[in-house]
């Protein structure tokens, strides 16, 4: 029988695993919102992550975070005039994708030659929650939380009220509902489409330096691990909501949190069933959701 500690230990990683994808999908939930979508999220993050590392050895974590910010709007506004040059998007995000993916490889093996250490760098700090950190049993919760997790948190707010609230926010989700209409009344559809791709490159490079800076100050081919197209699932079941990505991303951050911590407990579950279950969880999700839509389109239909 697992104990309360394990639970909240399980929860507590969720949290940290949680973060990244909340980030990449913020950002995706806004183009989304402006009526495209970006499957190169994946290849952004994973130069974001070499991006924060790099820019940690130069001058700091922050400088790291800052510089993944950076190289994913680079990738937003390649993303972005692919589209406008009348490029599939699809096309365009596989290739995003497959470029950051061989670009990041590339350099970290000509910055780190085989056999070669991995360089280990400055991570960013955390915090705990005053007051809530000592509470028996759940504190663990509350301890040595990432500033990144504080900001995903805070970056929903915020995501969520720009879309709600501004006239920005406004017109992105006319440019997304009735790009005719918007055109009509004199919205730029491709301009704030063109921001919007810049917003999600900027929030998946934020979320690939959080991967390589929130605990292991370190890159590795791959360290990604899938997690851009998680995001994008997350968009797809959260129904473009700021606070709907958050709890989404939570859903399938549990499962990821259960499978590594399970690896030092005996749960009866081969190693590998373990680290499928984040995708495993995220298939059967996504499929449900697909059917719920399926029977509502027809429902209408009828």
């Amino acid at each position: 029988m697992l104990s309360l500690d394990f639970w909240v230990l399980v929860l507590a990683g969720a949290l940290a695993s949680a973060t990244p994808v909340v980030l990449a999908g913020l950002g995706e939930a806004v183009l989304h919102r402006a009526g495209q979508f970006n499957l190169g999220i994946e290849g952004i993050m994973i130069c974001g992550a070499l991006a924060g590392v790099l820019g940690s050895a130069a001058a700091g974590p922050y400088a790291g975070a800052g510089l993944g910010v950076l190289v994913g709007v680079l990738f937003g506004l390649v993303f972005a005039w692919g589209c406008l040059a009348g490029i599939d998007m699809v096309l365009v995000g596989v290739a995003l994708t497959m470029l950051g993916v061989g670009a990041s490889t590339f350099v970290f093996q000509s910055w780190v030659p085989s056999g070669r250490t991995n360089l280990s760098v400055t991570t960013l700090p955390t915090m705990d929650v005053p007051g809530l950190s000592r509470l028996p049993g759940i504190g663990a919760l509350f301890s040595g939380v990432g500033v990144l997790t504080y900001a995903a948190v805070g970056l929903a707010v915020l995501t969520w009220w720009v879309l709600r609230w501004t006239r920005f926010g406004l017109r992105i989700r006319a440019v997304g509902d009735s790009p005719e209409v918007a055109e009509v009344r004199g919205v730029s559809v491709g301009r704030y489409r063109a921001v919007a791709a810049l917003i999600a490159g900027g929030f998946a490079g934020l979320a690939g330096a959080a991967l390589s800076l929130s605990a292991i100050g370190s890159f590795s081919p791959g360290m990604s691990g899938g997690r851009g197209f998680i995001a994008l699932a997350v968009v797809v079941v959260a129904r473009r909501t700021p606070f709907g990505v958050l709890a989404g991303a939570l859903l399938f951050a549990v499962p990821d949190s259960l499978g590594l911590l399970g690896q030092t407990r005996d749960m009866g579950l081969p190693v590998e069933v373990l680290h499928a279950l984040p995708y495993l969880v995220t298939f059967v999700v996504v499929c449900l959701e697909s059917r719920h839509r399926m029977r509502s389109r027809g429902k209408a239909a009828v």
